[in-house]
C-alpha cells in the first residue's frame, strides 16, 4: 500500500508540473459591443453587434481586477492555458487531500504505538 500511495502521490506531482508549464490563473469572458459610429447597424440591431471579443480577467500585482484583450489567434491558447491552471487546482486540492490522509494515518499509527507502551 504504501508503495502504491507513493506512485499515487508522484502522478500527482508530475500532473502539477505539466500544467505549471502552461497555466494562468484567469477568468476568461466574451462579450459584444457597439463601436461608435452611430450610423452603424450595431445601434440598432443587437444580433449585429460587434463581436464577440474574448478577455482574460485577472488579479494584477497591486490585486486590482485587470483585463486582456485576447485576439482570435490566440483564444485556443489562452482556453488551453486557463483549463491548465483548473487541471493544475483540482490536482494540488488532490494532493492536499491525500497529503492530509497520510497526515492522518501516520498520527493516528503514533498514537496507537504510544499507547500500547
Amino acid at each position: 500500500m504504501i508503495r502504491n500511495n507513493s506512485s499515487k502521490k508522484q502522478n500527482l506531482i508530475r500532473t502539477l508540473m505539466k500544467n505549471a508549464e502552461i497555466m494562468i490563473q484567469v477568468g476568461i469572458s466574451q462579450s459584444t459591443r457597439t463601436c461608435g459610429k452611430a450610423s452603424c447597424a450595431c445601434h440598432s440591431d443587437p444580433s449585429r453587434r460587434h463581436g464577440p471579443h474574448t478577455y482574460l480577467t485577472f488579479r494584477n500585482a497591486e490585486d486590482r481586477s485587470s483585463g486582456l484583450y485576447v485576439s482570435p489567434e490566440h483564444f485556443e491558447e489562452a482556453v488551453k492555458a486557463k483549463q491548465a491552471w483548473d487541471d493544475f487546482w483540482k490536482t494540488a486540492t488532490n494532493l492536499a487531500t491525500f497529503n492530509r490522509e497520510e497526515m492522518k494515518r501516520r498520527w493516528q499509527a503514533a498514537g496507537k504505538a504510544r499507547a500500547s507502551k
